[in-house]
């Protein structure tokens, strides 16, 4: 094992006795025989966290997971093995865990940092980004039993980013929030990972493929697997497969044109929520121009509340420029949850060959007019651009970071990260011998 790890354990065990009624344990009391052998949790797990690692922790409901979470997190005990800690480990384990209920969300806060070893100075200075990261208002002020689900993982995620530190350990809820906290999270991650650890437990598998570096799986408290995230979850998928087989129910389809992939009769509809634009979404850039609306809209420029996945679109972006812009490109970049980049484009290309410049003070449109893909159940963000210069050597001036939230549920998708229209004919035997190899003839 490597010598610069923040977390070391070996041959962790956890066991509990297996109970039984009254009568039986004192029977087996006074004859000196044991009333049941118990059952164990977890079982002779290792496993080893270094700076930079994200540890993706998959199974089934049952399998240890949480069990592992809190002995890393250091609130249960192991019944064998050792584990060793370095620097100081914070831990979501449970959605308000940690919290009194009676107490304000500010109180929480105070309490919290304390039992994380932070003194009344360094308290003091890390509440205003605690409140600031949290972002529930006057709510902060309020007792936590008041809180949604929601406004709970704002607060305690908030706590875990500020106490400086060395492993965060997660368990599920990040899920949890609309899409410009789960994004503000990404980000703390992202930066956290130069120099943290994180574990993470998600029955998300394309969370775990994102996030993470390392993948450990979990069956029956036993380590299954651990290693590459795609080939740790590969391997759990062909398992479950063989565990649970699908049955499909016989289906008589039409013989006719074919089955269109948006017909409500065979995909259903997927319609996507769009929330305004938001003008104070997080940006960054040299600066010169700015973006100050987005918006999807219809034919006559009217803005489009809701829009249809599979469907026509047309997506505007308007800027003005403070200084004036030589080769100016606006782009986007549609992400989902887990800060996946899943398609985009620029105005690059449009005008390759004969770049329009734009002087200073000058107001411009960008629409982009595609087939709207078809979206999975989720929250899903849009981030706009002005950039100068070309695709390959550019400077940023404006980028907004979720500047226009989507929402979708009850979608048709259930596999991938989107769908596409597509048409599905009904299968028919052929009429020529497919074992008989073909020859065509080529020009």
């Amino acid at each position: 094992m490597s010598e610069h790890w923040l977390i070391r354990a070996e041959g962790l065990t956890k066991s509990y006795p297996r109970r039984s009624g009254t009568a039986a344990a004192l029977l087996g009391a006074i004859l000196g025989r044991r009333t049941g052998e118990g059952y164990r949790a977890l079982s002779d797990v290792d496993l080893e966290l270094r700076p930079g690692e994200a540890l993706g922790v998959i199974g089934r409901n049952g399998a240890g997971k949480s069990t592992l979470l809190q002995i890393l997190a250091g609130s249960l005990q192991p019944t064998a093995g050792s584990i060793e800690r370095r620097g100081r480990v914070a831990a979501m384990l449970a959605l308000g865990a940690g919290f009194h209920p009676d107490f304000t969300g500010r109180e929480n806060v105070l309490l919290s940092a304390a039992a994380y070893g932070l003194n009344e100075a360094e308290i003091a200075a890390k509440l205003p980004l605690v409140e600031a990261f949290a972002d529930i208002g006057h709510f902060l002020d309020h007792p936590v039993r008041d809180y949604s689900s929601g406004m709970y993982a704002r607060l305690a995620f908030a706590v875990c980013a500020h106490v400086d530190a060395d492993v965060l350990i997660v368990d599920e809820i990040l899920t949890v929030g609309d899409a410009a906290f789960q994004a503000r999270c990404r980000a703390w991650m992202e930066t956290f990972l130069e120099r943290g650890a994180l574990v993470f437990v998600s029955h998300d598998e394309l969370a775990v493929l994102s996030v993470c570096t390392r993948a450990l799986w979990l069956e029956n408290g036993r380590q299954a697997a651990e290693g590459r995230p795609d080939e740790v979850v590969q391997a759990y998928r062909r398992a479950m497969a063989r565990l649970d087989p699908v049955q499909p129910a016989p289906t008589r389809l039409e013989r006719d044109a074919g089955i269109d992939f948006a017909a409500d009769a065979r995909r259903g509809r997927n319609p996507i929520q769009v929330t305004p634009f938001s003008a104070g979404a997080p940006s960054h850039g040299h600066g010169g121009a700015s973006i100050t609306d987005v918006a999807f809209v219809d034919a006559a420029g009217r803005r489009c509340p809701t829009i249809q996945g599979g469907g026509e679109v047309e997506l505007r972006i308007r800027g003005r420029t403070e200084a004036a812009v030589g080769r100016p490109i606006v782009g986007f970049i549609l992400r989902d949850a887990m800060g996946q980049n899943l398609m985009g484009d620029n105005t690059y290309l449009a005008h390759r060959e004969e770049p329009r410049a734009l002087a200073a003070g000058e107001c411009f449109d960008a629409v982009f007019a595609f087939r709207m893909p078809y979206l999975p159940d989720g929250l899903y963000t849009l981030a706009p651009s002005i950039i100068e210069g070309t695709q390959r050597s550019h400077v940023h001036l404006c980028w907004l970071e979720d500047a226009v939230v989507l929402t979708v549920s009850g979608s048709p998708v259930e596999l991938g990260a989107v769908g596409v229209p597509m048409v599905i004919e009904e299968p028919e035997p052929l009429e020529e011998d497919l074992a008989r190899p073909r020859v065509t003839a080529l020009p």
